[in-house]
């Protein structure tokens, strides 16, 4: 099996992993790929007199280039944005099979396991069906509420849009730069990748909508994310890792099928975890019978005016005093997670507990800044969310050294010090940096 199994195995047991799904789990079912779409819209709208448009259609698909071959249609057919997306209802409404054989396909293995988000760029609604969910699919940009309960309520939410709504359908250029530009989308995409690993099924790779996505947002891809590919070569698993950021699993259809396969690898990270603790090996081991001292009184003398995350609260104008308060939580939670460090707990253990605090400022940031545009309000919503701050299953682990209010409220700041991390305060930046 491949090296990184036990590491997927591990974080689906841990509740981290999420499936995005591509249209290749669909392909049982009939449901066009791309390709087959953008060539039905070409054979539809190439009238003989433009049959050069065929031409030029496939040499872009052949290049995977969708965008430019749908850009040549809308060139010379007279077709626009709403005729493709009602033709794309139309065809998977005709072509889509039904299949009374559950082992042909995939989604009836995601529905027996314990994934409670999903994402996927598909129009139709298979997951849906399989998975039964009680809460319908939703748009990830029509998303109104808390991210916490996205991750913790169990939905489908989907990317490009649905064909039960043509008019949300993403495929041209324009459809996509328009979704993608969009603030409040571009923090909801930020705040699943940032707190969840991925993990890509039914993408060749060569499609042109996740390379773009993952290229262009890399930011938001820092943490390990996974993907199924079918007798990858090393050069495309060295691609991957290197310009995406993806850790490949491969598996080997040539003499089989592609959901025999996947199956083979979903059975195998959903079976029972060998019971090991967090702190069972010396590395990761965390003496829960010391009691971290946390910051004293000489610990807040410290400058730390030239610290980033105090220049960020600077630049926004933020009220002096609140800065100087903002000071002290980052000490205090400077030195608790030292102290946690030196007790020997896992680097990995405290990124997932911080990943937690950047969903809880994202979710602010949507609520409080998003709406009503003041900093210094802004700040203050943040401080008071992270006071009792649940890190879930993680409290138990953290029961003898738990933190308290002014070390959770430190977290954002601890963040906001990194200059990896997209932590702001308002709409100001500093030369050169991201707007």
């Amino acid at each position: 099996m491949n090296i990184h199994l036990e590491d997927l195995k591990k974080d689906y047991h841990d509740g981290i992993l999420v499936p995005f799904i591509g249209a290749g789990l669909s392909l049982p079912f009939k449901v066009p790929t791309w390709g087959g779409l953008i060539r039905d819209l070409t054979e539809k709208y190439a009238v003989e007199q433009l049959a050069f448009i065929k031409q030029a259609v496939e040499i872009d698909l052949k290049k995977h280039d969708y965008w430019g071959a749908i850009d040549e249609i809308k060139k010379y057919a007279p077709i626009e944005e709403e005729d493709i997306q009602e033709r794309i209802v139309e065809l998977i409404l005709e072509k889509q099979k039904k299949l009374d054989d559950n082992s042909e396909h995939n989604y009836y293995d995601l529905s027996k396991m314990n994934f409670s988000l999903y994402l996927t760029t598909n129009y139709e609604n298979l997951l849906q069906e399989y998975l039964k969910f009680d809460l319908q699919p939703i748009l990830l940009k029509d998303i109104n509420f808390s991210t916490q309960k996205l991750f913790s309520q169990k939905r489908v939410c989907h990317l490009h849009g649905t064909i039960s709504n043509s008019g949300h359908i993403v495929i041209s250029r324009q459809s996509y730069q328009e979704l993608y530009n969009d603030k409040k989308y571009d923090n909801l995409l930020k705040a699943v990748t940032a707190n969840k690993k991925l993990l890509f099924m039914g993408f060749s790779f060569d499609d042109q909508f996740i390379k773009t996505l993952i290229k262009e947002h890399k930011e938001y891809f820092k943490s390990t994310h996974y993907i199924l590919l079918s007798n990858p070569t090393e050069d495309k698993i060295r691609e991957l890792r290197k310009n995406y950021g993806l850790i490949t699993i491969p598996y080997d259809a040539e003499n089989s099928t592609h959901p025999a396969e996947i199956r083979k690898i979903l059975h195998e990270i959903s079976k029972p975890a060998k019971k090991k603790s967090l702190e069972s090996n010396n590395e990761g081991k965390q003496n829960n019978s010391v009691v971290v001292a946390g910051a004293g009184l000489k610990s807040f003398k410290k400058n730390l005016e030239g610290n980033l995350f105090y220049k960020k609260l600077k630049l926004e104008k933020i009220n002096p005093a609140l800065i100087e308060l903002s000071s002290v939580f980052y000490v205090t939670a400077d030195e608790y997670i030292r102290a946690l460090n030196k007790l020997g707990m896992s680097i990995d253990v405290i990124d997932l507990i911080l990943g937690q605090v950047f969903v809880e400022y994202m979710d602010r940031y949507v609520d409080s800044y998003s709406e009503h545009g003041d900093s210094e309000e802004f700040l203050k919503e943040v401080h008071k969310s992270l006071e009792e701050i649940d890190f879930g299953r993680y409290n138990e682990f953290l029961k003898v050294n738990k933190s308290n209010k002014s070390e959770n409220r430190g977290f954002v700041h601890i963040l906001a010090d990194n200059e990896k991390e997209e932590i702001w305060w308002g709409r100001e930046r500093f030369d050169g940096a991201r707007n």
